[in-house]
């Protein structure tokens, strides 16, 4: 069976993780189940959440169909979330062929995940958080790679990101 991530590693997940949408398909798979850090389960684990929690985040789940590379620079620790139209597969390290790449401190990335979605379903970066956020990426501390092209993909992943 070939697999959504490079490497030799076979298809493994975490025991536990696995976890079956309604139509008894899992939502997120973690690739190397012995390589899967704390970093990428809980990110797959918040994603899952807010998924099974929203129609509209369920819809955007549904139709993305990206991979996306998120780095925490302060940790050293990356991980790729290969969005395939309804699954998940987290994969630990950053792997070849990502739409979009997110670096940032800990801090940033987890602020990601309170970015209130507004009007439109559009992120809303006129609030304090979003202000935040906006102030990271023109400082350098949070750095988009692919962002121009893939803006759409981008707030895709922000509502899934986001639990406010």
């Amino acid at each position: 069976m070939h697999h959504a991530c490079s490497g030799d590693m076979a298809r493994r997940e975490v025991v536990g993780t696995r976890r079956a949408s309604p139509s008894n398909v899992p939502l997120v798979d973690y690739a190397g189940a012995e390589e899967a850090s704390a970093f990428g389960q809980m990110l797959g684990g918040l994603i899952e959440a807010n998924v099974q929690a929203s129609p509209e985040r369920r819809r955007d789940f549904d139709e993305l169909t990206a991979r996306v590379g998120v780095y925490v620079t302060d940790i050293e620790e990356g991980v790729t979330l290969d969005f395939q139209a309804g699954h998940l597969v987290v994969c630990p390290g950053l792997e070849a062929g990502r739409d979009l790449t997110i670096r940032a401190d800990s801090e940033t990335v987890m602020q990601l995940s309170n970015v209130r979605i507004g009007f439109a379903g559009m992120p809303n970066y006129l609030d304090s958080t979003g202000r935040e956020v906006v102030a990271s990426l023109l400082s350098g501390r949070l750095k988009i790679e692919g962002i121009f092209g893939n803006l759409t993909v981008l707030n895709q992943v922000t509502r899934l990101f986001s639990v406010a």
